[in-house]
């Protein structure tokens, strides 16, 4: 069944973000409807990762207007029950290495009060772990778990509470080819059932894809905003042109 969200994931008017005198994002005018699977693309140092943190919540913006489904995020972080609404992956897995991916997300289903009861619970727990294909390393050590491995686990982490928003950040990287397909596989199947995502990726095979809409950025500015997404070899055109990048061929995964 396809969920109804109700107001607007992601409205973003003006957002500026600066490190010191060093500005990142210099005035993001953005909105990402229900339903939407948004590619954040561009070179490094565009402000992709920048951005995807402020709508997290991990940073905050400089200036401007932020709101995730209607409440205001800037200047304050997103208030709880907004956050409670995204779920996040970011560089890092942010899981407990000493632990199994089963005792991971017990925690984490405890932490968001997954599950009126550890029946319930356990059995929410295990439809996360299939839906990812993590069966055959559930009970493992995370430490010894491959990146892709790792990769999955996090986003059952973050697709866990069943978040009507979720925010990736270069989820493909260091994924073999197999793990490619699987974490497409379990993205394409949460986007079905209604869930937004939004992701920074580098990897323009998956973005065509998965990807509703792209949005360019360079030099903290949105160069382009492409929807629907075009094929791969017209994507790689119009990126070439529009971040004078012509060194590589954007369509090889990074």
């Amino acid at each position: 069944m396809v969920r109804d969200v109700g107001d607007t994931p992601i409205r973003a008017r003006s957002l500026a973000k600066s490190y010191g005198l060093l500005p990142v994002l210099r005035g993001i005018d953005l909105d990402v409807e229900r339903g939407e699977c948004l590619a954040l693309l561009g070179a490094n140092g565009a402000g992709k990762s920048t951005l995807l943190r402020l709508l997290a919540g991990v940073s905050r913006a400089s200036k401007g207007e932020l709101a995730l489904f209607g409440a205001s995020c800037h200047p304050d972080r997103p208030p709880a029950d907004v956050l409670a609404r995204v779920g996040f992956v970011g560089h890092e897995p942010l899981v407990y290495r000493d632990l199994t991916p089963r005792q991971n997300l017990d925690f984490f289903a405890q932490l968001y009060s997954v599950g009126a009861s550890a029946a319930e619970r356990a059995e929410r727990i295990g439809r996360a772990i299939e839906s990812v294909r993590l069966e055959r390393h559930a009970d493992r050590e995370v430490r010894t778990l491959s990146r892709g491995t790792l990769q999955r686990l996090a986003l059952a982490r973050a697709s866990l509470h069943d978040p009507e928003l979720l925010l990736l950040d270069e989820p493909f990287t260091g994924l073999d080819a197999p793990g490619r397909e699987r974490f497409t596989q379990s993205l394409a199947t949460l986007h079905r059932t209604g869930t937004t995502i939004a992701m920074v990726s580098h990897d323009f095979t998956e973005v065509t894809a998965l990807a509703t809409r792209a949005v360019v950025l360079r030099g903290g500015r949105i160069a382009a905003d492409l929807s629907p997404v075009p094929p791969l070899a017209e994507l790689n055109e119009q990126y070439r042109t529009l971040v004078d990048d012509g060194s590589r061929n954007v369509g090889h995964r990074s």
